[in-house]
């Protein structure tokens, strides 16, 4: 599975991909409150970096999967993260996400 597919998988098959992003879009928009006016981003700079955040927080978890997956077939993948309740992990992670504050 490429890292393209994974996060297309997560994003049909996991409840906290829409916890993340609301998150994500919240921090991104108070962020962008704090800049100066005239240095504040258009929706859609704002909507990239929140999408930014997403591919990057489920890097690592990706990198792990693959090394314990090792293979390239999409189902096998599937197995794996049902078998080992990797989504249920994932929740509960989801539900302690906090950005923090905004410097």
């Amino acid at each position: 599975m490429t890292y393209k597919e994974f996060l297309e998988y997560l994003e049909n098959n996991f409840d906290g991909y829409e916890v993340f992003m609301e998150k994500a879009a919240a921090y991104q928009h108070l962020k962008n409150q704090k800049r100066p006016a005239k240095s504040r981003w258009n929706e859609n700079k704002v909507q990239k970096a929140t999408n930014e955040m997403w591919k990057k927080a489920m890097q690592p978890l990706y990198d792990n999967l693959k090394r314990e997956v090792k293979s390239a077939i999409s189902y096998k993948w599937a197995e794996y993260i049902e078998q080992h309740e990797v989504l249920e992990g994932l929740r509960d992670a989801m539900a302690d996400l906090n950005f923090g504050n905004v410097d």
